[in-house]
């Protein structure tokens, strides 16, 4: 399981994933489920800001 500090940083994530959505919402703009899923993936400690970036960096270049 995690430990006190794990819990607070994860539940700090899922606040902050929160307000994003919410931002957007109220700015009458959607977030695509690709991006929804990197987010919901960070929020939960599945993988790191600087793991997506990595991944999306990637992508991208093989489409360049």
């Amino acid at each position: 399981g995690l430990v006190g500090s794990e819990m607070c940083i994860r539940d700090r994530h899922k606040s902050n994933l929160r307000n994003i959505c919410g931002t957007f919402a109220a700015e009458g703009m959607a977030i695509s489920k690709y991006t929804r899923r990197n987010l919901d993936r960070i929020a939960s400690g599945q993988t790191s800001y600087q793991q997506v970036l990595a991944e999306l960096r990637e992508k991208y270049e093989k489409r360049g």
